[in-house]
């Protein structure tokens, strides 16, 4: 008598594909995205971006993900630090409303930034900073551009996030890319290169 077997249905992936994973893949997290580099029968090679680590699976650990169908209006969002697909509204912090009155999240979720807001400012240098608060006509100490204080710009108060410890009064421009370059000397080096290699 012969014994017919059903045969398990491979998940059509192919290489090219953003995949995410169902569970952990060894140090790979549940719901990573990566991006798919080989497919052979059963393996599947995939790059996971918020680790940026190439593994070997069983193509059965991931599944297709459309990443057209993730962020806004989407339920699901991909973070853009840990690269973990999760749940819109509840994951990430609201972080505007646009012209049509629709909420929009910050592209990092709460866990994430909660390493990149760090240590808050410390309530006797905000103090120190209070007493100093810019009136009138103020220069910025990083990019120089005069301005009216509140009135033709927006003015913050500048401080360590890995101490706590207030620095002075910024821009407000300078101050997100200060906050973009996630106040890394080295970072901000790489970006002075990048700009010298191409003047």
């Amino acid at each position: 008598m012969v014994k017919f077997t059903r045969s398990r249905k491979i998940p059509n992936i192919n290489v090219g594909d953003y995949v995410v994973a169902t569970r952990n893949i060894n140090s790979i997290q549940k719901r990573s995205v990566g991006l798919v580099k080989k497919v052979s029968g059963e393996v599947v090679t995939v790059f996971f971006i918020g680790v940026s680590m190439t593994v070997q699976t069983n193509i059965a650990n991931v599944k297709y993900l459309d990443i057209t169908k993730t962020g806004k209006p989407n339920p699901k969002k991909i973070c853009n630090i840990c690269h973990l697909l999760k749940d819109d509204i509840k994951e990430f912090d609201i972080n505007q409303t646009d012209a049509k009155g629709r909420k929009t999240t910050r592209p990092s979720c709460q866990v994430c930034r909660v390493a990149i807001d760090g240590k808050r400012i410390t309530p006797d240098d905000e103090k120190k900073l209070d007493a100093k608060t810019p009136k009138g006509i103020f220069t910025c100490p990083i990019c120089k551009k005069t301005s009216i204080a509140g009135v033709t710009a927006n003015l913050v108060k500048d401080h360590d996030h890995i101490t706590g410890k207030g620095r002075t009064w910024i821009c407000d421009s300078c101050n997100t890319g200060l906050g973009r370059f996630k106040d890394d000397i080295k970072l901000l080096q790489e970006a002075i290169d990048y700009l010298e290699k191409y003047s």
